[in-house]
């Protein structure tokens, strides 16, 4: 998956370019992170949709959580070998989405059970973050 991810990334960066997109380093990279991501979502949705709510939290955080902490080193390590400036930081518009994101869940998981409405505002949450890739 992450070899198809390169060969996909490379194309769409180049396409992105000669559109004139701002932020084609952005979308290439939130493109790159949902391939790769793509089967352990898919997972955690079919557990969900069965109605088991801790295997699909269980493999949703074990995802993110592996990914996170593989890319951070490896994007660190290709920095100091390739001589280019590392900044690990959120924009201020991408901090507000991650603290709402935050409470949301915090709402959801503190209840015992999860309805439509709070898995309707996550939608909307992220729908936001990926229109905010486009359009900053």
């Amino acid at each position: 998956i992450v070899m198809l991810a390169e060969q996909v990334a490379a194309s769409v960066e180049d396409t992105l370019v000669a559109y004139q997109v701002t932020q084609a380093d952005s979308i290439v990279g939130a493109m790159i992170a949902g391939l790769v991501l793509m089967p352990e979502a898919i997972s955690a949705v079919r557990a969900s949709l069965n109605n088991e709510l801790q295997r699909g939290l269980n493999v949703a955080m074990g995802s993110a959580c592996a990914t996170i902490g593989l890319t951070i080193p490896a994007v660190a390590a290709a920095s100091l070998l390739t001589g280019r400036g590392l900044t690990l930081g959120l924009p201020a518009t991408d901090t507000v989405l991650l603290i709402l994101a935050l409470f949301i869940c915090n709402v959801s998981f503190s209840t015992e059970r999860t309805t439509f409405l709070t898995g309707a505002v996550h939608i909307v949450v992220f729908l936001t973050y990926i229109f905010l890739i486009f359009v900053p």
